[in-house]
């Protein structure tokens, strides 16, 4: 009784959370049924071939799906998808006969395919795909979802001129080849073992032999001599693109009286000369008489410092408020910062970072009593920052140090310190050796740089415009034209 039902197709509701099921029988019993080609919910399988048993405790409904085809076609159980072959169409103005293998049916009459029991519905002319069809092309035959028009004048019968002269069999290598390249690109399955692997970029971009590609191609290029005559193609250059290359020309805007140690060369290709530390002395110290006075010169530094600063921690990529959950932390080391003027910078720009709302943290090695007016540690303490003379005392994970010492030597425990934070050092008007045993990264210096400056020691070299009148360079002996163009702290480099 029971093999009645094999072959028939089938929808059975489960009770929940099963669905829907949809399928051919293939096996029945009273405690089971199996179908294949399934389909569950509307999804066909992943595996056509795959068969479902599903229990009879857990079917909540069945109902057998009426068959399309009339009621002598013998259906079977297909294994695997099966291609449909397609009738065999006759050029174009061939009257057409019986386009479908089989008996001659009337139109909108199912007629039997050769395929085991897929069949093709005709309708005025045109040609439908069954279910069957359907479902074979989601694994792997072409897609006949679209109605083909087998009349005389149908759209399939022209070709891209649409004179009518086309052939149906170069249209279909056209879409056989679609076919093939969009499931070469999409039908990798989704638990392919392939899709896990991580594709090397560095092993694959090794195989890849640039100078062998160059040398293909200047082997199938004419020699010289025959070069020569082909006309050179113009080239076309942007708006900010030089003609002729050529370097960057080195200027001597400032001279010296006197014979430097040492040159360098600002990015713009201007000769920067170095000058004895007397003469630094005497160029301060005479524009101080005129009124720009020791406070507003290292106001300026302490603002040029600033800039270096917050170029370190990473300026508008790191410095926004989103990023506020790593903000950077600074500690600004100093000597004495009511009689020494140098610690008044450091001091400075401690305040000054601290306005940029960072956080900043002073040490001070030492506070004696007042020799000199000096409100540098009273403004400081007001932005709210924390100053302390005890090296335990500074926080750990610090991003950025601000050495602003006169000495070349260091304590033992704030050197230790130092190294052990790893952070980045910046200098400020460092010794020209450098400090011993600590590596700075970049220092800035006021006016021009000193003479014999060990550029291994110091790091990277800036020079910070303090906005001294060329009168006080003139006699000082210096030829002076500022080289800072449109910026206040410029980077410098030693001329070899």
């Amino acid at each position: 009784m029971s093999d009645n039902w094999i072959g028939k197709s089938i929808s059975i509701t489960c009770t929940d959370p099963g669905g829907v099921f949809q399928g051919v029988i293939k096996d029945v019993s009273p405690e089971a049924i199996t179908i294949t080609r399934a389909f569950r919910n509307g999804v066909p399988v992943p595996k056509p071939d795959t068969e479902i048993t599903i229990a009879s405790v857990n079917i909540a409904n069945l109902e057998l799906i009426p068959a399309t085809q009339s009621s002598n076609i013998t259906t079977t159980a297909i294994s695997k998808p099966t291609p449909i072959k397609h009738p065999n169409f006759p050029e174009f103005g061939t009257p057409m006969r019986n386009p479908i293998p089989g008996p001659s049916r009337a139109p909108g009459k199912a007629s039997p395919s050769t395929t085991g029991g897929a069949s093709n519905l005709m309708n005025n002319g045109k040609f439908y795909p069954t279910k069957q069809q359907q479902f074979e092309n989601n694994f792997g035959v072409r897609n006949a979802s679209k109605p083909l028009d087998i009349a005389g004048g149908g759209s399939m019968m022209k070709n891209g001129n649409g004179n009518g002269n086309g052939s149906f069999k170069n249209d279909r290598k056209k879409s056989r080849r679609q076919y093939n390249s969009k499931n070469e690109t999409f039908g990798t399955p989704v638990d392919d073992p392939m899709m896990d692997e991580d594709f090397d970029f560095e092993k694959n971009l090794a195989l890849f032999d640039k100078q062998a590609i160059w040398d293909e191609i200047d082997a199938t290029q004419k020699p010289d001599l025959l070069r020569q005559t082909v006309p050179m193609q113009r080239r076309k250059y942007r708006h900010d693109e030089n003609v002729i290359t050529s370097e960057p020309a080195q200027l001597r805007q400032i001279e010296v009286d006197y014979n430097s140690s040492r040159d360098y060369v600002t990015s713009e290709g201007l000769i920067v000369p170095s000058i004895p530390l007397i003469v630094r002395n005497r160029i301060q110290t005479a524009a101080e008489a005129l009124g720009l006075t020791w406070e507003r010169q290292s106001d300026i530094l302490a603002r040029g410092t600033t800039e270096i600063a917050l170029q370190l921690l990473g300026g508008g990529r790191r410095l926004v408020p989103n990023n506020s959950h790593q903000w950077p932390t600074i500690v600004v080391i100093c000597e004495e910062p009511y009689n020494d003027k140098k610690s008044e910078i450091g001091i400075c720009t401690g305040r000054q970072l601290a306005t940029q709302g960072l956080k900043v943290v002073a040490y001070v090695r030492e506070i004696t009593h007042l020799s000199r007016p000096s409100r540098e540690l009273d403004l400081f303490n007001a932005t709210g920052s924390m100053y302390t003379n005890n090296v335990k005392e500074l926080p750990t994970g610090v991003d950025l140090i601000v050495l602003s010492v006169r000495s070349a030597i260091l304590t033992p425990v704030l050197l230790k310190w130092i190294n052990e934070s790893r952070a980045s050092v910046l200098a400020i008007d460092p010794p020209v050796h450098g400090i011993n045993q600590v590596q700075i990264k970049c220092s800035i210096l006021p006016i021009l740089p000193l003479d014999d400056i060990n550029r291994h020691a110091c790091g990277k070299l800036y020079l910070c415009n303090l906005g001294i009148p060329d009168k006080f360079f003139r006699e000082a002996g210096i030829k002076y034209k500022s080289p800072f163009g449109h910026k206040f702290v410029i980077p410098i480099h030693l001329v070899d």
